[in-house]
């Protein structure tokens, strides 16, 4: 457990700070929106119902 000093150096605990800064950081990977990774699930979904009614599976 985290113990907080009272005074004017009162701070939160450090693990949620670097939580903060992880999230800030930009790590140059593909950017890809949201509408297009649930089009891709979508599609994938379909394709595995359509390889089942054609009993490839």
């Amino acid at each position: 457990m985290v113990k907080l000093t009272h005074g004017p150096a009162a701070s939160g605990p450090s693990s949620s700070l670097g939580i903060m800064r992880f999230f800030d950081v930009d790590t140059g990977g593909p950017k890809l929106s949201p509408e297009f990774v649930v089009g891709l699930a979508l599609a994938v979904i379909i394709l595995i119902l359509l390889l089942k009614n054609f009993n490839v599976f």
